[in-house]
């Protein structure tokens, strides 16, 4: 599990994601995950049973295969553990780089063939999805 120290607009540089930081109803916080600038998901700050693994996308940019998690942050605000699994190498594992974003939120993107992501939060594994393949534009 690592953090990064560049700016998450530097991260996402490359794919076809994108994210922009708002304020939904009440004032809350909210995450809008883009997607070749389709809106394809919103995370709004909740203290109630947050989804740890809220969603995952895989796709081909500039040539290159990459894929994308994201999530809501534990209450203790730690980073949970990403592994990127499967593709075209059977067995083929990454963990990956993990990005918190406004205090609520988390990303983590990595470059390859995947087809699973699962999340752990000290050691207890607290979600597993299918990686969807990204809209066509």
């Amino acid at each position: 599990m690592a953090t990064s120290a560049a700016p998450v607009e530097q991260c996402l540089t490359g794919t076809p994601w994108a994210i922009r930081l708002v304020r939904a109803a009440k004032e809350r916080p909210a995450l809008e995950m883009y997607e070749a600038e389709t809106l394809v998901d919103v995370l709004v700050r909740s203290s109630v049973a947050p989804e740890m693994l809220r969603g995952a996308r895989r796709a081909v940019s500039c040539g290159r295969p990459c894929a994308i998690a994201w999530g809501r942050l534990p209450a203790d605000s730690t980073l949970p553990v990403v592994l990127f699994t499967g593709g075209r190498l059977a067995g083929r594992k990454q963990h990956a780089e993990v990005i918190a974003v406004g205090g609520f939120c988390w990303l983590a993107i990595v470059y390859g063939r995947f087809t699973t992501v699962g999340v752990e939060h000290r050691g207890t594994l607290c979600g597993r999805l299918r990686i969807r393949r990204a809209r066509r534009s």
